[in-house]
């Protein structure tokens, strides 16, 4: 088991995008409905690890504006978007 876990830890560029691929498929061919429970519980366990390492300081101190302000247009302008061009249906609820 943690053999695994470190082969997909040493190669993370290409682990990260074959398993959303994998995900896409699956939610695709399996009804993913059973799962809707899970995505608030699945999602705090996801973000929490990265919030208790966050210095709020650092963050607020007002540091490296350009590099906050291309990571938020990235973010929340760019990417968006050029997802909603390439496939429109995504967004639909």
């Amino acid at each position: 088991m943690w053999k695994v876990v470190s082969t997909l830890k040493q190669n993370l560029v290409w682990s990260i995008p074959a398993f959303m691929i994998a995900g896409l498929i699956v939610g695709a061919l399996v009804n993913p409905a059973p799962l809707k429970a899970l995505i608030i519980p699945l999602t705090f366990l996801m973000v929490y690890p990265m919030m208790i390492n966050l210095q709020v300081q650092k963050v607020l101190s007002g540091g490296d504006f350009k590099v906050q302000l291309a990571t938020q247009l990235i973010n929340f302008a760019i990417v968006p978007f050029a997802l909603s061009r390439l496939w429109p249906g995504l967004y639909l609820f």
